[in-house]
Formats: C-alpha cells, structure tokens, sequence
C-alpha cells in the first residue's frame, strides 16, 4: 500500500494510522482534515486547495511546494513544518502557529 497515490481524507487517515507518513503529490483538493492529527506527515507537492485544516495537527510536517491556495488553516499547528515554495494565496493563516517553521521563501521564524 506504500507509495500509492491518496485522493481521500480517509484513505489518508488510515494510512497515516497505519504508520505511513510519505504522501508527495497527494491529491487532495477541498478535503475536510478540520483537527486531524498529521504530525510529521510529508505532503511535498499535494494538492489541498481549499482543504480545511483548522485546528490541523501538521507540527514539523513538510509541505515542500504543496498547494495550499484558499485552504483554511484557521487555528492549526505547523510548529517547526517545512513550507518551502508552497502556495498560500488566499489561505486562511488566522490562529495558526508557525513557531520555528520554514516559510515559503526559505525563512525560519514565523509569526
């Protein structure tokens, strides 16, 4: 099951679960992930336009160049996440912690 494309909140939760962790090129575009437990989960280059993460455990994750245009990351926990080149056109950010991240432009220390 490693290695195979995720286009569900679901089968991403299951599989998360089940220890997988790598998930490049997900595709997950308006999935509803609102206070999901994703710590340390790789979503380099997924798609999660309009996803709802609020309240989103995503601490340390790596979002390298994901697309995250008008996702809704209201209240969520990117402590120490990597967000180099990823697309935050039109994301809500209100309430979301960004101690220690990476941000887009390859520079640590957001508030």
């Amino acid at each position: 099951m490693f290695n195979q494309p995720v286009d569900s909140n679901r089968e991403l939760l299951v599989r998360y679960s089940s220890g997988e962790r790598v998930f490049k090129g997900a595709s997950l575009s308006g999935v509803n992930l609102q206070g999901a437990w994703l710590e340390r989960v790789s979503l380099i280059e997924a798609n999660l336009v309009k996803a709802d993460l609020r309240g989103a455990n995503l601490r340390e994750a790596h979002l390298e160049r994901a697309d995250l245009r008008n996702a809704n990351l209201e209240g969520a926990h990117l402590e120490g996440s990597h967000l180099e080149g990823a697309n935050l056109e039109g994301a809500n950010l209100e309430g979301a912690n960004f101690d220690g991240a990476i941000r887009p432009n390859g520079r640590v220390r957001w508030r």
